[in-house]
């Protein structure tokens, strides 16, 4: 009876501490766990935070590296043939006349098969803040809105939702990579994950989404299919 009232006191004790901690603090144990459980069923190896100034890792790089970002939850491994970093990044971005804009990115990059040089090419959202937009211009000056229809219509829930920035030198290879049937497929499937392919990298983002074992899959499956498309597609470029 004695240990029954002790072990009652203990697990209330616990409930109690947990009701004081932080909700930050409940939120990056409960991200942890879904990362861990994530590479554990994938194959992933977790490593948690990761300096950007240590050599130990690979830096993923991409639109949203920069001097100031945070990286945690870094995972790499790899999934049906392409090597895979899964990561969270958390930055502050500031620019003069905007709004000073705290993000927080979940990344997930593809090692791509091809050794073509690939344009960089970036998904916009429509939805994303002036202050993204503006930081984006300023550190991608050859940045401009790829005119699409050369090869076909697209979906108008593609172009309601995403804008292709690239340079304008590239806009028949960008089309050539994401055809009509390519962008109709992730109107389809993505949601609202944004896009970048950079210096042999495809970068799958997501922001203002929960994290949840279901978001993960989705970025993890529908990155490698594009992977596959952009690696095939590649050859009408080379």
């Amino acid at each position: 009876m004695a240990h029954r009232r002790i072990d009652a006191l203990a697990s209330t004790g616990k409930r109690i501490a947990r009701s004081l901690l932080p909700a930050k603090v409940i939120q990056g144990k409960l991200h942890k766990h879904i990362y861990m459980q994530f590479a554990d069923k994938v194959g992933m190896v977790y490593f948690g935070f990761v300096d950007q100034r240590e050599d130990d890792h690979r830096l993923v790089r991409g639109l949203t590296v920069s001097s100031n970002h945070r990286d945690n939850h870094y995972c790499i491994g790899s999934y049906e043939g392409y090597d895979v970093v899964l990561l969270e990044r958390q930055d502050t971005l500031q620019f003069p006349g905007k709004t000073t804009r705290r993000h927080t990115w979940l990344i997930m990059e593809f090692d791509l098969h091809t050794s073509i040089d690939l344009p960089h090419t970036f998904f916009g959202l429509h939805t994303h803040s002036d202050t993204f937009y503006a930081h984006l211009f300023t550190k991608f000056s050859t940045f401009v809105k790829i005119p699409l229809g050369t090869f076909g219509t697209y979906d108008q829930r593609f172009t309601d939702r995403y804008v292709i920035y690239a340079s304008q030198t590239e806009a028949l290879n960008v089309q050539r990579l994401f055809d009509p049937d390519v962008a109709k497929m992730i109107a389809d499937h993505f949601g609202s994950l944004t896009i970048e392919i950079s210096e042999g990298c495809l970068y799958i983002y997501a922001e203002h989404q929960r994290l949840t074992p279901n978001l993960l899959d989705t970025m993890l499956k529908n990155g490698k299919w594009l992977a596959t498309q952009v690696d095939e597609r590649s050859k009408l470029i080379g």
